[in-house]
């Protein structure tokens, strides 16, 4: 009997991960400069519906910012100080799942899957595959 060998992952495709890992950080870091720069453009955070939205609906466009401004003020303070465990994160994977919202259930879990935050390549498997540098 004859056994086919399982593939093992190859060290480009290691590298390949921390690279994609690392690219995904960059543009995290550089979307927040971009809200930095939206910011400046219209000098108050009270503007930015109308410079992203100028032919949407004004009262709509309004309600939906009021709603996502509180869910990011959230979010922030959430990543500031994590008090949220990995098992959390699994458990409201779960309720999103079952709710019928699969892709923010893929996105909790991911969370969860980081917790502490912490940038992939950062790891001590990734050790060498990228030289050092940039930002965490």
């Amino acid at each position: 009997m004859t056994t086919t060998p399982i593939p093992q992952p190859s060290a480009s495709a290691d590298t390949d991960q921390v690279l994609a890992d690392r690219c995904q950080s960059s543009g995290d870091y550089l979307a927040g400069l971009i809200a930095h720069g939206m910011l400046e453009a219209v000098s108050r955070p009270g503007k930015l519906p109308e410079l992203l939205f100028p032919d949407g609906d004004p009262v709509l466009v309004r309600a939906v910012w009021e709603a996502a401004l509180a869910v990011g003020y959230q979010a922030g303070k959430l990543s500031a100080r994590p008090t949220w465990t990995p098992d959390a994160l699994h458990r409201l994977r779960a309720a999103l799942d079952t709710a019928g919202y699969k892709a923010m259930g893929r996105m909790a879990a991911r969370s969860a899957s980081i917790h502490p935050p912490r940038h992939p390549a950062d790891t001590p498997a990734a050790e060498g595959l990228v030289r050092a540098g940039g930002h965490q």
